[in-house]
């Protein structure tokens, strides 16, 4: 392999670990963050930001080529694996207010579309990341000859 290319294989994965780890703290500290002045931006931010993360947890398997390496980014799954229940928690709480209580985020107010869709799209964007950091986790695992 060429010198760029293993560049470029290992920022594209570094920045993917990176925007996978921003996206899975920022929705495990949700709760104290959630209502503040502006509202529901967090939630708006989310709710965005949750395809672009699930895109680019793709390039999380770049590094594959390079046993070694694969094996060491790898273990970055665990932070999130400790992450994960303060995630669901925080969507649940979101779906139980909004999808169950038919009331809005942050105040009393009937739930938009976006927030009714809010959660459920959270809960299918974490699956999906976590179905990627497993298969890491897997390949990084395999004995390679």
């Amino acid at each position: 392999m060429q010198f760029a290319e293993v560049f470029l294989r290992l920022g594209c994965s570094l920045v993917a670990w990176m925007l996978v780890f921003t996206y899975t703290v920022w929705l495990a500290a949700l709760h104290a963050m959630s209502c503040g002045p502006e509202g529901d931006a967090m939630h708006r931010l989310l709710l965005g930001l949750a395809p672009f993360t699930v895109a680019m947890a793709l390039l999380l398997r770049m590094t594959r080529p390079f046993a070694d390496v694969h094996r060491m980014l790898s273990w970055l799954g665990i932070p999130l694996l400790l992450l994960l229940p303060f995630a669901l928690k925080n969507t649940w709480i979101v779906f139980s207010r909004t999808n169950l209580g038919g009331l809005a985020v942050c105040s009393d107010a009937a739930a938009t579309t976006a927030q009714q869709i809010w959660a459920p799209l959270q809960l299918v964007a974490v699956i999906a990341i976590a179905v990627v950091v497993i298969g890491v986790w897997r390949d990084a695992r395999i004995e390679k000859p």
